[in-house]
């Protein structure tokens, strides 16, 4: 994989914290092979007047003089609700304030070397999920779907039926040459099951799960052959203890 860009924003009224935690940052974001562009602010109100649509990640101190790091993410959230907040505060009451802003993470400056390694590596690995594409041949011209708004995929003759709900709520069925074997290996880490020769299923639009079916949210029923119940079991099941422990 190749090497990522990202910018970052940190805002800290402490210089001399502000300093350690840029260097931490670019240590860290070394080892995930990320290349930072940072930019450093002691002064909120100097944030402000920048152009905040243009950065993607902020670290902001909640307890700052003149506009405190909760004051800007709600600029944010006007100006670009895209922005990643993670607030660092000393405060560690001040996190329940924090919720309603929906940051990434609230870090505690007491433990920042170990929080914040685990949550630049949880953010490498979202951005890394969100950014996937996958690129069809359709009528001599090619498509480019986000694997997230993949349903599921299905077999027919030559050709694949991949059903797909797109960012509007819509709907709709993209069909393309190829085979599902094709796919199945590399669906793998985006959490697609197998669950008969003939259908690959995207477990993040499971409704319901059983040894006999499968049904996805947009209400389809998939089933799920003799052979690979025990399989698709262990690899859905596992995909579920996944979430429950990126909401911890």
């Amino acid at each position: 994989m190749g090497i990522e860009h990202w910018t970052i924003a940190i805002c800290d009224d402490d210089e001399i914290f502000l300093s350690r935690l840029e260097k931490q940052i670019r240590a860290e974001l070394q080892q995930l092979n990320v290349v930072g562009e940072i930019v450093s602010y002691t002064d909120s109100e100097k944030l402000l007047e920048t152009k905040l649509h243009q950065t993607e990640i902020f670290f902001l101190d909640i307890d700052m003089p003149e506009v405190t790091g909760m004051e800007l993410a709600a600029k944010l959230e006007e100006q670009n609700p895209q922005a990643i907040v993670i607030f660092i505060s000393n405060h560690e009451e001040a996190v329940f304030e924090a919720i309603h802003y929906k940051p990434f993470r609230f870090i505690r400056k007491a433990y920042l070397q170990a929080e914040l390694s685990e949550a630049l590596q949880s953010l490498k690995k979202q951005k890394e999920k969100r950014a996937r594409f996958i690129t069809l041949d359709v009528k001599e011209q090619q498509i480019v779907l986000p694997v997230k708004e993949i349903v599921y995929i299905e077999s027919q003759a030559h050709y694949l039926l991949f059903h797909v709900m797109n960012s509007e709520r819509e709907e709709q069925v993209v069909r393309s040459r190829g085979k599902i074997s094709d796919y199945a290996e590399k669906m793998l880490i985006f959490h697609f099951l197998r669950p008969g020769k003939s259908y690959l299923v995207n477990s993040m639009w499971i409704q319901n799960f059983n040894l006999k079916e499968i049904t996805v949210k947009t209400g389809q029923h998939i089933p799920v052959s003799r052979d690979k119940k025990e399989e698709v079991k262990k690899q859905y099941f596992g995909y579920m203890r996944s979430r429950i422990y990126e909401m911890d």
